[in-house]
């Protein structure tokens, strides 16, 4: 594959001269393949359901059950990447490749350490985890091996997703969606091949997983070898203790932010459990709804990131602000279109994915109210990339956590166990929780964004 820096149309070039003028078009341009990419890996997930759900609920309920706390191993890592990326897009902006090499290769070594002992502790908490959960005694054995199988695809997908970022905050963002088909044309076939044809049910999903995501990887190493990692200088010491604290500083925040988010998704999947194995069920199908939107969404904040953080790297704030609010714009339509077609088609397609009345009946009657939820994210979403690319992952942690231990966990178990809401009970919580975690972030753009000034303080870069 030829190098795209140069002839990828989703590059943004660093130099100041003749820049377009920031539009919802220019953010889409760079977000479409942010969204195919998303998309495309949401498959990874959506296979998995449909394959564990035509073999048994059981089969799927201990799927639902283990997936988020995976998923929760995977975000804590991909937090680093998210510091990788915009650095690399402040730097990338500023004219500086050579510290951009450094950046990443920086973030490589930090990463794959940090996938590694992910990856460890994931296989030793794996079994006890499930089982505070609220696990069914007959769903903690096979939770536990698939939980345990991918502890190894930790610090794999560590290295891609450092080096994902990497490509994004260059403006490259084809490579995204280029390995996500990749690892889809793995993932499928040895799935179909392992679950039915092997009998590994759902150990065999995990293999292919795994092995989808080695093969990913192990291609996009090649890729940025000389696209992102070369440097035409030898690096000194003291540059590579500014990345690294400059890293830190963004990358512990949002690590704990998607960590903590993610755990929270593996209580309510608890919370799910304890309605019964009908109700875990059909909460797996909705949030798997709920990942097609917000990955929609986060397409877009993503694109809005890494634009803004390029001008802030040049000094332009006003200009950062602009992508910002025609992000905004963006989001809103971004959202309108999958709530519809959800709206029109979500019936019929949880009907293919199970034919257990059970399962789908309380699946469609929680499909609306968990749509809302999301409609309070694109503000909290685009004005979260605008800090973000500032460098200001904190105040989206604090904002994040605060509104999850206030209303969303609380009032999660509230509604959906304590007054036996069930899963409308949960999503009731979420929209809570939308709502009050856009306001803070609202209150913290205001007071950083809201004087109008044209410099760029605040940005990470030594």
């Amino acid at each position: 594959m030829n190098d795209r820096s140069t002839t990828d149309p989703s590059v943004h070039e660093p130099t100041g001269k003749d820049q377009p003028r920031p539009s919802a078009r220019g953010v889409w341009r760079l977000a479409y393949p942010l969204l195919v990419a998303g998309l495309t890996q949401i498959v990874l997930n959506i296979v998995d359901t449909v394959m564990l759900a035509r073999l048994s609920t059981d089969a799927l309920s201990a799927f639902a059950l283990a997936a988020p706390v995976y998923l929760v191993a995977l975000i804590v890592v991909r937090g680093w990447a998210t510091a990788v990326q915009v650095q690399v897009a402040q730097r990338h902006g500023a004219g500086r490749p050579d510290e951009v090499a450094r950046v990443v290769r920086v973030g490589l070594i930090t990463a794959l350490a940090a996938g590694v002992a992910i990856g460890a502790l994931l296989y030793a908490v794996a079994a006890p985890v499930l089982t505070v959960l609220g696990a069914p005694e007959d769903l903690i054995g096979p939770g536990t091996t698939y939980l345990r199988v991918l502890a190894w695809a930790v610090p794999v997908a560590a290295v891609s997703f450092t080096l994902l970022g990497a490509c994004a905050g260059i403006g490259a963002t084809r490579v995204s969606m280029y390995i996500a088909l990749l690892v889809n044309a793995v993932n499928l076939p040895l799935g179909l091949l392992l679950v039915f044809g092997a009998g590994l049910g759902i150990t065999g999903a995990a293999v292919a997983t795994l092995a989808a995501t080695a093969a990913g990887t192990g291609w996009l190493l090649l890729y940025c070898r000389t696209r992102v990692l070369r440097t035409t200088g030898a690096p000194d010491a003291g540059s590579t203790r500014e990345i690294t604290r400059g890293l830190w500083r963004i990358g512990w925040p949002e690590m704990s932010t998607m960590g903590i988010g993610y755990v929270n998704e593996a209580l309510l999947a608890g919370f799910a459990a304890r309605m019964g194995t009908h109700d875990l069920a059909a909460y797996r199908i909705v949030d798997n709804l709920l990942l097609v939107v917000f990955t929609v969404l986060a397409s877009g904040a993503s694109a809005v990131m890494v634009l803004a953080g390029q001008d802030l790297g040049r000094g332009d704030r006003r200009r950062a602000d602009a992508w910002h609010r025609a992000g905004t714009r963006l989001l809103l339509l971004m959202l309108a279109v999958p709530s519809a077609a959800a709206l029109v088609l979500g019936g019929p397609l949880i009907s293919l994915v199970t034919e257990d009345a059970a399962v789908a009946e309380p699946a469609w009657a929680a499909t609306p109210l968990a749509l809302l939820s999301m409609a309070p994210m694109v503000l909290a979403m685009s004005r979260g990339a605008l800090l973000r690319a500032a460098g200001d992952s904190r105040s989206v942690m604090t904002a994040s956590v605060t509104a999850d231990y206030t209303l969303l966990i609380p009032l999660g178990w509230l509604l959906g166990i304590h007054l036996g809401l069930g899963l409308p009970g949960l999503y009731l919580a979420w929209t809570a929780f939308a709502v009050l975690y856009a306001l803070l972030i609202h209150l913290r753009y205001r007071r950083r964004f809201g004087d109008g000034e044209s410099t760029a303080d605040g940005v990470v870069l030594p």
